[in-house]
């Protein structure tokens, strides 16, 4: 039976108290300096907070008493191999191989082979270590960490909703259960996800989900969610510059314009020339109705990022209003450069280019169709090949 302080200790690290844990195992310890159940506590804490050299100290003391511990083993051997002993790694290996192997050696061998690229060999240690131990949560959620790896999202999005339901009071399943729904597209599942992360949310963790959070109330227009991220986020942290541009983006999707345009001018106070930035001021500036100061925010913009579609695009807008399509296909063409597929380039280089080549105008109208996932971009492209009789 364990001791009374190894059950406190376990208790406190099940808690998210990895500090007052390790002063709970060492004070039985002090009582029993051969409490395998204090020494094994200590060796999980250290290696949950990644102090390496402690967790082998302990995990050293551990063996002394146990030599035939084969979780220790298992642990040693991880530790070494991470150190760069290649023995090491064969010795996990056997371990995990072994018909008696328990969770952490096979759990461990998933956690190095891993660490070292071979998705395959960690993929089937973790379903080894999931066969011995179906209740945890950590194989399911290593698991899907490989499937969003290999871009397989739906696959991710079955793992770590069984991490969630296994382990409903850890924020991190339900964080990255939120992004695999938002990289299948699904949204609402995508919020509701995190929404549930930020009840067990803390420190950088939370800091995380509200980004997040922000990124996902903003794809789906919620304008008073996102509001009340971008206040929180900014308490956390309120001299923190994306924090101020996203609040400046939410008062614009909200149409609050004259308050988004003195955020994006404090933004830009504290980081001069970034473009994003400038790009967001300038459309504050246009919404406005302020054509010269929009024009000019887009041109400092352009200066700062020569090949980014966005501020390009904006800037051609109204160079192609003054009739300055000369300039305007130069900037595009620089920016088509470097990149190629982006449909709303092609639209705007097909209209610059229209008045002196019609045939290279309807290339660009083609390409802007067939790349072009935005249904307004394909329509105006389309209309734009009937004008074009192509």
């Amino acid at each position: 039976m364990a001791s009374r302080y190894a059950q406190e200790g376990g208790q406190l690290l099940q808690q998210g108290q990895p500090a007052e844990a390790v002063k709970s195992f060492q004070k039985g310890l002090s009582i029993d300096p051969k409490d395998v159940d204090c020494l094994m506590g200590l060796v999980r804490t250290h290696l949950s907070t990644g102090a390496a050299k402690d967790a082998e100290g302990a995990v050293t003391r551990l063996l002394q008493v146990q030599p035939d511990n084969t979780e220790a083993q298992a642990h040693l051997a991880m530790l070494k191999a991470q150190a760069g002993d290649a023995v090491a790694l064969v010795t996990l290996k056997a371990l995990a191989a072994a018909p008696t192997a328990g969770y952490f050696e096979r759990f461990n061998l998933g956690t190095l082979l891993a660490e070292r690229g071979d998705l395959e060999g960690a993929k089937a240690a973790f379903e080894a270590a999931q066969v011995v131990a179906p209740h945890s949560a950590y194989p399911h959620f290593e698991l899907g960490r490989i499937a969003m790896q290999r871009k397989d999202t739906a696959a991710a999005a079955a793992h770590f909703q069984q991490a969630a339901a296994l382990a409903p009071t850890e924020a991190l399943p339900h964080l990255l259960l939120s992004r695999a729904h938002a990289a299948n597209g699904a949204i609402g599942q995508a919020i509701a996800a995190a929404t549930r992360a930020l009840e067990h949310a803390q420190g950088r963790t939370r800091v995380a989900v509200l980004q997040d959070l922000l990124r996902l109330y903003l794809q789906a227009n919620s304008q008073d969610a996102a509001r009340r991220t971008i206040l929180e986020l900014r308490e956390l942290e309120p001299t923190q510059v994306r924090y101020i541009h996203l609040h400046g983006l939410a008062c614009m999707l909200a149409g609050e314009l004259a308050e988004a345009k003195a955020l994006f001018g404090e933004a830009l106070q504290r980081a001069p020339n970034q473009w994003d930035i400038l790009h967001s001021l300038a459309q504050a500036h246009e919404a406005l109705g302020e054509r010269a100061e929009a024009r000019k925010q887009l041109e400092a913009a352009v200066a700062a990022a020569p090949q980014e579609p966005g501020p390009t695009n904006d800037l051609v807008r109204l160079l192609m209003g003054d009739q300055d399509h000369a300039r305007a296909r130069v900037l595009l063409e620089r920016v088509l450069e470097a990149n190629p597929q982006d449909a709303l380039t092609h639209l705007n280089l097909a209209r610059a280019t229209q008045p002196f080549d019609r045939a290279e105008a309807t290339r660009h109208a083609r390409q802007a169709q067939s790349l072009g996932a935005d249904v307004a971009v394909k329509d105006e492209a389309a209309r734009l090949l009937s004008e074009l009789g192509g």
